[in-house]
C-alpha cells in the first residue's frame, strides 16, 4: 500500500509539472447513519486524519446541529460555533479550529436546534463565507443520525454519501431506511458503505453484500463498498481519552482499517459534478440552502 501511495504521488506531481495549472477537484462527502451510536462521528474524525496524512487538506463540517460532538471526540473546546457565524456575525474563518495533523473543523454547537430552520438571509450569509476557504481538497460533513430536513439539505449539497452501519439488525434496518428515503426523494447520489464493529473481515463483507442485495432487489439501487472497521476495544478507550484512535493507537486493527478506507476513497472514481474552486462550493451551497 505504501508503494501504491508513492506511485500515486509521483503521478500527481508529474501531472502538475506537465500542466502547472492543473487543480484537483474538491470532493464533498456527507457521512451519516440510520441510527445513533454506530460510530459515525468517530469514523469521520479518524478518516479525516488519515486523508490529511496522505496529503489532502480536509475540512470537517460538524453538521449535526442539534447534538454536535466532533469537538468532544477531539478534546477541543471551541469558543465559537456556526451559531455565532449565523446569528452574531462572527467571521467563519475565526470559528474554524485546526486539530490533529492539520485537519480543520467547523463546530456545529450542541443543542442549536434552531439552526435547522434558517431564513434565506442567514443561509446566504453562511454560504458567502465559504469563499474564505481556499486551501481545501476534501469536505467531510458529519450529520445527525437518521433523516431530517437538515441532513437532506447537506446530502443534496455533497457529491456522495458515506453511510455508516454496524452488523446489528436495528442498524441495518435504519440504514436501509436512509437508502429508501434517498431513492424516494430522487437524491441521485452514489452511496458508499462502511460497516463498523465487525467481528472479522468476512463478516464485514457479508453485511455489505446483504445490504447491497436488499437495496438492489427492492429499490433498484446499488451500493459501493468503501470498507469495514474491526471491533477494537482501543476505539472506546480513545474516545474516553478524547484522542482519535489513529493518533493514540496507530497500529491497532481499527487504525489499519481506517487507513485502508482512506486509500479506497482516494482511489474511487469521482461521481457527481466536478468542483474545482471554493466559489463553486459556495454556489452549490447557496443553491441547496437558498
Amino acid at each position: 500500500m505504501d508503494q501504491a501511495e508513492k506511485l500515486r504521488d509521483l503521478v500527481r506531481k508529474g501531472e502538475r509539472q506537465t500542466n502547472p495549472g492543473l487543480k484537483e477537484a474538491i470532493k464533498i462527502y456527507t457521512i451519516m447513519s440510520g441510527k445513533g451510536g454506530v460510530g459515525k462521528t468517530n469514523i469521520t474524525v479518524n478518516l479525516a486524519i488519515a486523508l490529511q496524512r496522505k496529503g489532502k487538506r480536509v475540512l470537517i463540517i460538524d453538521a449535526d446541529l442539534g447534538m454536535a460532538n466532533v469537538d468532544v471526540i477531539l478534546g477541543v473546546y471551541p469558543k465559537h460555533t456556526i451559531y455565532d457565524v449565523l446569528f452574531k456575525q462572527y467571521p467563519l474563518e475565526d470559528t474554524v479550529i485546526t486539530s490533529f495533523e492539520g485537519v480543520k473543523i467547523l463546530p456545529g454547537g450542541s443543542g442549536m436546534m434552531e439552526l435547522a430552520s434558517l431564513d434565506i438571509e442567514q443561509q446566504e450569509a453562511f454560504a458567502r463565507q465559504f469563499l474564505t476557504f481556499e486551501d481545501i481538497d476534501i469536505i467531510l460533513i458529519d450529520t445527525g443520525a437518521g433523516i431530517s430536513k437538515n441532513s437532506l439539505s447537506f446530502i443534496a449539497f455533497s457529491q456522495e454519501l458515506i453511510l455508516v452501519t454496524t452488523p446489528e439488525p436495528p442498524a441495518l434496518t435504519d440504514a436501509y431506511s436512509v437508502i429508501k428515503i434517498m431513492v424516494q426523494y430522487k437524491l441521485d447520489k452514489n452511496i458508499k458503505v462502511i460497516v463498523n464493529r465487525c467481528s472479522d473481515d468476512i463478516s464485514g463483507e457479508v453485511i455489505y453484500q446483504r445490504l447491497n442485495s436488499t437495496s438492489k432487489t427492492f429499490l433498484n439501487k446499488s451500493l459501493e463498498k468503501l470498507g469495514h472497521i474491526l471491533d477494537d476495544s482501543r476505539v472506546a478507550k480513545s474516545v474516553m481519552d478524547q484522542t482519535p484512535f489513529l493518533i493514540q493507537y496507530p497500529n491497532c486493527p481499527a487504525s489499519k482499517c481506517i487507513c485502508r478506507i482512506a486509500d479506497e476513497l482516494l482511489g474511487c472514481s469521482s461521481h457527481g459534478s466536478r468542483i474545482y474552486s471554493i466559489q463553486q462550493v459556495y454556489k452549490r451551497l447557496l443553491k441547496v440552502f437558498g
